[in-house]
């Protein structure tokens, strides 16, 4: 699968500390060798279900319309069970059919999606 970098995200990467970039790298080699599947982290779509707020229907379009995703990338370590592994902070990004494209890094809580556009 081919990985991507948003400009403004190559750029923030340069300001990492090296065990976040480590984490960053990690992730794209295994994407790029194994796709999506066998993540040690939780990684799930960033479309709210079953929106109730005028709120959660926007972010629930938002995300649809973007294609937004994230990945629990183990920063500062994981939680929880194999396969379902969550963490402090997220990798956000686009998932389309044969690539995806690196958006953001976040702390969660709370869950803010990325700007795209």
């Amino acid at each position: 699968m081919n990985v991507e970098f948003l400009d403004s995200f190559k750029t923030c990467l340069a300001t990492f500390d090296d065990e976040t970039r480590q984490a960053i790298l990690t992730f794209v080699f295994y994407v790029r060798q194994h796709g999506l599947k066998g993540l040690t982290g939780r990684n799930k779509s960033s479309v709210p279900i079953n929106p109730r707020t005028k709120k959660e229907q926007a972010n629930f379009e938002y995300a649809q319309k973007h294609c937004l995703w994230h990945y629990h990338i183990g920063i500062p370590h994981y939680v929880g069970d194999d396969g379902d592994k969550t963490s402090q902070y997220i990798l956000h990004y686009q998932r389309f059919d044969d690539r995806i494209v690196l958006l953001a890094l976040s702390a969660h809580p709370p869950f803010v999606l990325p700007n795209v556009e």
